[in-house]
């Protein structure tokens, strides 16, 4: 089906909306695949959230071996002082390790609460280590009791902020799972709508694009002169509305049709009844100018001739005596015999015998001499037809050669015209070119000369075609083209 603007267009979207959807679905594939990752990394840092939650652990495992070895110092003073010191620089270390981790308020109070509480706690020590003399017993005995206190406060911190870190872990996994939920469901709705989008694009196609096409298959149809075929009316509204009116414009195309080919058979047989008519009107006339052209050369003629004879015998039975009555005989024989060739004249110009006698080649010869000793114009004759013809061709033969030659004489200002009569294949062909001024191409296709209508009409009734052409300083050509063995019945 060739391109058609208005057609093309919904393939064209429905390329684009596949394209579309084909891009969204690769990305919800991609989208899926690095949530779950995002998904497991999330939660092995909630798990092992490092350094936060492993420097925190750090602590109070340092802590705790501070406080063993702090034990076990008080039954071994010689290493006591050297594993303490190393411990507590353990200590410091993991204390300042995750401090480097805390981003949060509640976990920076904790923070700072053990840090006092550590500095407390070995502030205690280093009292008890700084003194260069017993301390009373009353405070040796309480000592003891306040480094215990502080311990079981700095474990009782170190357990809270182990266990809220191990919190924050699993509100890290709710929240990695809610995130990867979320994800997912946003995903899945792409996907759903995606189909959606599908099964839209299918139903526009079937909805739009079909009755689209099927309207232009109906528009090509009537193009190439199809004008049965009428368009299915369904579809969308404004689609079933433009069918609806395309079914109505072909409807009034019919009638108009029906009403044309009414009106051309009745002009066509008006214009046969009408041709018919004029060739009975030419064989009419014909039969007439035959008939009128005998009786003038018959009648008129065998009384100059006798009235000729009557005067010779007046003029043999005349006396010497009397020579002005001989000479008025004399004037009469003249006046007789210009008569006789007066009525040869007019006889032969209603209808030359020479052309029922001799036939069409000997009539255009005699005519062209006529014709040369009435307006001293050359006229020169090619005749290469000698077989017998249909009367009617050879009568609207000559009569469009005489016609041809009267223009010639009274408009083309010529000093030469050559008259061609030839076969071409099986046509029969009457060509009169002249030298003149040249007709003009409104005057050669007027409506309005006689002459020039009379010669298509009579070429027309025996089954040819009358064509003239001319050019300006040039001449004219009349050319008359008619099928050899066409016979016209009357």
């Amino acid at each position: 089906m060739p391109h058609v603007p208005g057609v093309r267009t919904v393939r064209k979207l429905l390329v684009g909306l596949g394209i579309g959807l084909a891009f969204i679905t690769v990305f919800s594939v991609f989208a899926l695949i690095y949530l779950f990752r995002l998904n497991a990394v999330v939660r092995h840092v909630a798990f092992d959230p490092v350094p936060g939650s492993a420097a925190i652990a750090s602590v109070a495992k340092d802590f705790n071996q501070y406080r063993v070895l702090e034990a076990m110092g008080r039954r071994a003073a010689e290493s006591w002082g050297m594993s303490l010191t190393r411990k507590a620089a353990d200590i410091e270390r993991d204390l300042k390790a995750y401090d480097a981790t805390i981003t949060q308020r509640d976990d920076r109070r904790r923070f700072t609460e053990l840090v006092a509480l550590w500095s407390s706690y070995r502030g205690l020590q280093g009292e008890t280590a700084a003194r260069s003399e017993p301390a009373p017993p009353a405070e040796m005995a309480l000592m003891p009791a306040r480094q215990e206190r502080a311990s079981e406060e700095i474990n009782a911190l170190l357990t809270t902020m182990i266990d809220w870190n191990r919190l924050e872990g699993v509100r890290s996994i709710a929240s990695a799972d809610s995130a990867t939920r979320g994800a997912s469901t946003t995903v899945l709705s792409m996907l759903v709508a995606a189909l959606i989008l599908s099964a839209l694009a299918l139903h526009y196609n079937r909805t739009v694009e079909r009755p689209m096409n099927a309207l232009a298959e109906t528009a090509r149809s009537v193009a190439l002169g199809n004008l049965d075929v009428r368009a299915t009316v369904e579809g969308p509204l404004e689609v079933a509305l433009v069918a609806h009116e395309l079914n109505e414009m072909l409807e009034a195309r019919a009638r108009a049709d029906t009403n044309a080919r009414t009106l051309n058979a009745a002009l066509e047989e008006s214009r046969q009844q009408l041709q018919q008519l004029t060739a009975g009107l030419l064989q009419v006339r014909e039969e007439e100018r035959t008939k009128v052209a005998r009786e003038i050369h018959d009648e008129l003629g065998q009384t100059l001739t006798a009235f000729k004879m009557d005067v010779g015998w007046i003029s043999r039975r005349l006396t010497d005596d009397a020579p002005a009555t001989r000479a008025k005989l004399v004037s009469m024989v003249t006046l007789i015999d210009d008569a006789v060739a007066a009525v040869r004249r007019m006889a032969a110009d209603l209808r030359p015998g020479i052309l029922d006698d001799l036939g069409l080649a000997a009539a255009l010869e005699w005519q062209g001499q006529q014709f040369e000793q009435r307006t001293h114009i050359r006229c020169a004759l090619r005749v290469s037809v000698d077989d017998a013809l249909d009367p009617l061709v050879a009568t609207a033969m000559f009569r469009i050669c005489q016609e041809s030659l009267d223009n010639v004489a009274r408009h083309s200002r010529a000093s030469c015209v050559t008259v061609t009569l030839d076969r071409c294949d099986t046509d029969l062909v009457l060509e009169v070119r002249d030298d003149g001024v040249g007709i003009s191409p409104t005057d050669a296709t007027s409506t309005r000369s006689i002459g020039l209508a009379a010669m298509r009409e009579r070429a027309q009734l025996v089954g040819g075609g009358l064509f003239i052409s001319g050019t300006a300083g040039v001449g004219t050509t009349v050319r008359v083209q008619i099928p050899r063995r066409e016979t016209v019945s009357t």
